[in-house]
């Protein structure tokens, strides 16, 4: 118990200082603690009673998988690039993503994606569908992302399309390149 009070303390100062590097007010900064709280508990309340549903698998990380089309093509490797229809939602039900709403996979390195799906997608074989639940430490944390709140728990249908050679890097004129230093 007392780890996670002293957790708890060192990530509310940690949580402190980044927002008032980034100009956030006292105000500001007790909602985004208070949300992130919120957040951790109604999504490990959610991830409880998904345990129960017949079909999903719980990892020992928390990550929970359910097998919704198994597939029998090449697995791919962290290094590879791969095409992929998803659809991400709160769990609320408030969808925040979707390609086959697009009309078009994403093409996407494996290393390059939340630590939930990394996991997944190396161990998936291609022609896979699957719906992920994904704590937050393996998604977004405690900063979130965009329309992601802090600690949030996310869901995923993730098909895995294929494994395909990665885009080309575009060359750029002199006058194109980057400013040394700045990204």
């Amino acid at each position: 118990m007392l780890k996670v009070i002293l957790f708890s303390l060192l990530a509310l100062v940690v949580v402190f200082l980044g927002a008032r590097s980034c100009g956030l007010t006292p105000e500001q900064i007790e909602d985004r603690i208070l949300l992130a709280e919120m957040n951790a508990e109604e999504g490990s309340a959610y991830r409880m009673a998904q345990r129960q549903r017949a079909g999903v698998v719980t990892l020992d990380n928390g990550l929970q998988i359910e097998l919704l089309t198994e597939g029998d093509g090449p697995v791919p490797d962290e290094t590879d690039w791969v095409q992929v229809h998803y659809r991400g939602w709160h769990i609320d039900g408030r969808e925040f993503e979707n390609s086959w709403r697009r009309g078009e996979p994403a093409t996407i390195p494996v290393e390059r994606t939340i630590p939930g799906w990394r996991e997944v997608l190396v161990a998936t074989p291609v022609g896979t569908r699957l719906r992920l639940v994904i704590p937050p430490e393996l998604a977004y944390g405690r900063a979130g992302a965009g329309r992601i709140g802090p600690e949030e728990t996310l869901v995923f249908e993730l098909a895995l399309l294929a494994i395909v050679e990665p885009e080309e890097a575009v060359e750029r004129e002199e006058w194109e390149q980057p400013v040394p230093g700045l990204r």
